[in-house]
């Protein structure tokens, strides 16, 4: 035998097929199965962590995209599972004519509350009221009027931002369709209040997507790092509770537009997040604390121009129209009181202190609780300004936006 002849003992190794012509590989995202021990852990129950020699980023339909919506449709079904106790039909005849199960504290003890369902009658949506144009009066337990601290009868108006008003009246719109065609061919007959539940949560889960997939495109390398938001227990207690959903996808929009160097789309995004609800424009306290740090203001400049004409587009024809109830909004938030979920009432609650304003009327604004809720979110913007100042490492948006919301949250009332 010849030293150039194989030897019966060798193994010779032939790959099954041809390499592929294509090699790329997206080895520089991070891989939680092998760098984080509780995903590695986790990954046994379907294979263990992903291989060392695995072509990453090449699955044809498991990407990290579809599978953060499947983890995020699945929480949104446990979100609206939870709700399901109170979205009973009962009652009998057409639809405008049942309601949903609310008896006996039904939505307390089920915990299956959404400030949805109330809504729906308490805003005169039910009666097909456009918001801001119609208005009621504020009765007691007894049906009586109300009588505001400056002895008027208490007028209320939509309570909520423009876009989010017409998203609710949008929904209720759909929602009497569905009564109509009910009344005309054999489909089930369902509550109409509980029909334009489903329509609203239909939208925000679709926001919650949006939310979801900006998140992910923002992140980088760190991709899975957007299943914390996909698959976040809150989704499952609070994601149907309120229109929150709508605001965030518009907040998330503009960060991601932010990062991508597009200061006007950034704006409108915030814009139209103001529209929905107050808290996106806080996103604008980080780009000028980035903006003094960086001495980069026309960016900055350009997303908060942009943003305050945005809003006024929107705005505008309400404000013009019903000027009374355009601005219920506002009114509303500087003469409530301490929520049950602030601070404030925590400690109202155990220690038996009477707050900072005692004996007001109704509706009287608690002035002593508004200046002091805003002078602590000035302190903790300070404080975060500071940081993002002396940092020896520049601080990213998302970092300060964290930190500004936060501090809201805490301060807030």
């Amino acid at each position: 035998m010849t030293v150039d002849e194989p030897d019966e003992t060798d193994v010779v190794t032939v790959s099954p097929a041809r390499l592929a012509r294509d090699l790329r590989s997206a080895d520089d995202r991070d891989l939680p199965s092998r760098t984080d021990p509780m995903v590695a852990a986790l990954s046994e129950t379907v294979g263990g962590p992903v291989g060392r020699h695995a072509m990453i980023g090449r699955a044809r339909f498991l990407t990290p995209f579809r599978v953060m919506l499947m983890i995020t449709l699945v929480f949104l079904a446990l979100g609206y599972t939870t709700k399901a106790p109170c979205l009973v039909t009962t009652g009998s005849g057409t639809a405008d004519q049942r309601v949903a199960n609310w008896q006996n504290q039904r939505a307390y003890y089920e915990f299956c509350y959404s400030d949805t369902v109330p809504l729906y009658t308490a805003e005169l949506l039910n009666l097909g009221k456009f918001p801001y144009k119609s208005s009621w009066i504020e009765t007691d337990s007894t049906h009586k009027p109300r009588i505001q601290y400056d002895g008027t009868r208490a007028v209320r108006y939509m309570e909520y931002p423009v876009l989010t008003g017409m998203y609710q009246y949008l929904s209720m719109s759909v929602a009497k369709t569905y009564t109509a065609m009910s009344k005309l061919v054999r489909i089930p007959v369902v509550a109409e209040v509980i029909m334009f539940f489903n329509i609203s949560a239909f939208g925000l889960a679709l926001a919650w997507m949006a939310t979801v997939w900006a998140t992910m495109r923002m992140s980088g390398r760190r991709v899975w790092d957007a299943a914390v938001v996909a698959g976040s227990p809150i989704l499952i207690f609070q994601a149907f509770t309120n229109f929150d959903a709508l605001a965030t996808a518009c907040a998330a929009g503009a960060m991601l537009a932010w990062s991508r160097r597009k200061p006007v789309v950034t704006g409108v995004f915030i814009g139209v997040g103001v529209a929905l609800k107050l808290y996106p424009l806080l996103l604008l306290i980080p780009l000028a604390m980035l903006a003094v740090r960086t001495g980069k203001w026309r960016p900055v400049a350009k997303t908060a121009i942009t943003a305050l004409v945005t809003w006024i587009v929107v705005n505008l024809p309400i404000m013009l129209m019903y000027p009374r109830g355009w601005s219920e909004f506002f009114r509303l938030n500087t003469r409530r009181g301490d929520d049950m979920d602030s601070l404030y009432n925590v400690v109202k609650s155990f220690t038996g202190w009477g707050g900072f304003d005692t004996n007001l009327g109704f509706w009287q604004p608690p002035t002593v609780l508004n200046s002091v809720t805003a002078v602590l979110f000035v302190v903790c913007c300070a404080g975060i300004a500071y940081v993002a100042l002396t940092a020896s490492q520049r601080p990213r948006l998302a970092q300060l936006a964290f930190l500004v919301v936060a501090a809201f949250l805490l301060t807030n009332k």
